[in-house]
């Protein structure tokens, strides 16, 4: 039920107009975010990296929260909104970037009771996994409300405070079409947050 309007990677100080049109923002996946931002070095030989990006989403995420814009992150979004609330990161970990098509579910999804994601999702469900980053320190205002039980890995996220927020470490949008489960939580999303 939703328009979506692609917002191409600008300066900062288009953040604050970007953020005036639109009613909420989603956070897409894709490449690493940059460890300078949680205070390390990196530590894994790889060039899967936007500064540009990095920088304009973070003004984006604060840009929203000033604005009181619902904002909806997977996988590399949840990863951002991690760092720029005060979280940090695990660099590389393993089992969690399955070889099949992304239409299919490989990882095991255990939710919070009475979590939305429990509503939506049960408490055991399967989700799709294209992630070597996890979430390793919450900051203090994100709470989990799902994880992979066979590791503990985190795979979604919310808010204990003010700001509505809601971030899957999946690829709900891969499934969508032919698991009604992630079409309802796209319907939240939409509707709801």
């Amino acid at each position: 039920g939703g328009i979506p309007i692609i917002l191409p990677i600008g300066d900062q100080e288009m953040a604050a107009y970007y953020i005036s049109i639109i009613d909420k923002l989603i956070l897409t996946g894709g490449q690493n975010v940059d460890p300078k931002y949680y205070g390390e070095p990196k530590a894994i030989a790889s060039d899967d990296y936007h500064l540009q990006r990095d920088i304009f989403e973070f003004a984006l995420i604060k840009e929203a929260i000033k604005q009181n814009k619902p904002i909806f992150s997977v996988c590399r979004g949840t990863q951002l909104f991690t760092v720029a609330m005060g979280g940090s990161l695990y660099q590389d970990i393993e089992d969690h970037w399955q070889d099949t098509s992304a239409e299919y579910t490989t990882q095991k999804l255990v939710t919070k009771s009475g979590s939305v994601l429990e509503k939506i999702y049960g408490e055991v469900s399967h989700i799709n996994s294209f992630h070597h980053q996890s979430i390793k320190d919450l900051a203090e205002n994100v709470e989990v409300i799902a994880r992979d039980p066979k590791d503990n890995t985190v795979e979604a996220i919310t808010t204990t405070d003010e700001i509505a927020y809601l971030g899957v470490q999946w690829h709900p949008e891969f499934l969508f079409e032919t698991r009604p489960k992630d079409r309802m939580l796209f319907d939240y999303v939409v509707n709801r947050l």
